[in-house]
């Protein structure tokens, strides 16, 4: 099959972390055989590009100097920026649907990520190569849907109904999309672990350090995570926190740290080895994701599949996607997000509890290699996209 992938952005070099769980996608569906190509943005006047294989078309959008919408950080936080920024999304979404609209290879499979705006660029295709179209709704375009106008949210979701199927993350995310009312097959999807495939075996042999992964962003709950820390450290003072990532609150939550008076360790951004170090010698992982004040939550959680796969018991609120992952008392510990109390009390018994640990890390790896491993995830991708074309037939 020659398919073709709708994405934001994508990685511009080797090294470059954008979307790795979409890489290891591609990466594998060639692997199979397939005829695998990127539709995405340009970045600073790139051009086209074979990236491991997979042909990689840039459309231009903007003069060189202002290409800079994508690729650096997500586009939402990107518009936050500034008027500038936010006015750059017109010249994207209108180049991209010109673009789309005159693409030259003809694919079998449209497979668009973020629907909201970028089915504006795989409908033009769809039409003119008879092509099933696929949905990628990630829950995040979501929160962009419900602030459009009623007439323009219908016609959003009027397109969403010209595709064939559409492919989620979750079954929270499926739940928000249904509730969409579209009439479209829905099937989840969900991503591995983007960084490894092997499994490490817990060890009871760690020190209590908490490890957390991610953006430092209100959405993940850090704050809550600070406050639970103090609460473990008046039980185990030799406890440690580290938070890997960088992000607009880091320094809120420095300052909350040194006013709580507990040792909090800001690594900042890791990638490739290092973080797999930051994995490895770490005791347990903690994800405090809460709904942020627009409304977004984690949407599935991958982080805690990785955490999982390095041998960690993980402790995560009970919100969004991440039940799927984390079953509470069999595959981890879930506690009522925003409840610090509670946290603090999930992580105390992990540390009081390492056979228990143990069993727990134990169901959760069979759990993520039943559900959860590339093989079986790019597998079942496949499948559907062959009963499309069946149905074309």
């Amino acid at each position: 099959m020659r398919i073709l992938h709708i994405t934001t952005a994508y990685p511009r070099r080797r090294g470059d972390i954008i979307s790795p769980w979409l890489v290891r996608m591609l990466i594998r569906l060639k692997k199979r055989g397939h005829r695998v190509s990127v539709f995405t943005s340009s970045y600073r006047g790139m051009g086209n590009q074979v990236t491991d294989g997979i042909h990689v078309f840039r459309f231009r959008y903007a003069p060189k100097n202002l290409e800079i919408l994508t690729h650096d950080m997500a586009v939402p936080e990107r518009m936050k920026q500034g008027v500038k920024f936010k006015l750059l999304v017109f010249p994207y979404i209108g180049s991209g649907i010109f673009h789309a609209a005159t693409f030259p290879v003809m694919h079998d499979i449209v497979h668009v990520h973020w629907p909201i705006p970028h089915i504006l660029f795989g409908l033009p295709m769809k039409y003119r190569w008879k092509a099933p179209l696929f949905l990628y709704v990630h829950g995040g375009e979501l929160n962009f849907l419900k602030k459009l106008p009623g007439t323009m949210k219908k016609v959003f979701i009027n397109m969403i109904n010209r595709s064939d199927y559409i492919t989620v993350n979750s079954s929270y995310t499926k739940g928000l999309v249904e509730a969409l009312g579209v009439k479209v097959p829905i099937e989840v999807i969900p991503f591995g672990n983007p960084h490894a495939d092997r499994l490490v075996k817990f060890s009871m042999e760690k020190p209590r350090r908490i490890l957390f992964v991610g953006r430092l962003i209100r959405v993940k709950g850090l704050d809550d995570l600070i406050r639970a820390f103090k609460i473990v450290r008046e039980k185990f003072p030799d406890a440690e926190l580290r938070l890997v990532g960088e992000g607009p609150m880091r320094k809120e939550l420095e300052n909350l740290a040194r006013e709580l008076g507990v040792p909090v360790t800001f690594a900042g951004y890791k990638s490739g080895r290092e973080l797999e170090e930051e994995y490895l010698s770490a005791g347990i992982f903690v994800l405090p994701s809460k709904v942020d004040e627009i409304g977004q939550t984690e949407t599935l959680g991958v982080v805690t599949i990785e955490a999982l796969s390095y041998g960690l018991p993980v402790v995560a609120s009970n919100i969004g996607g991440i039940p799927d992952v984390i079953i509470n008392e069999e595959t981890g510990l879930l506690f009522e997000s925003g409840n610090y109390q509670q946290l603090a009390e999930k992580i105390i018994t992990i540390f009081e509890n390492p056979v228990f640990a143990a069993e727990l890390v134990e169901k959760g790896q069979k759990h993520i290699s039943e559900n959860y491993s590339w093989d079986r995830i790019v597998a079942r991708l496949e499948n559907l996209y062959r009963k499309a074309l069946a149905k074309r037939r």
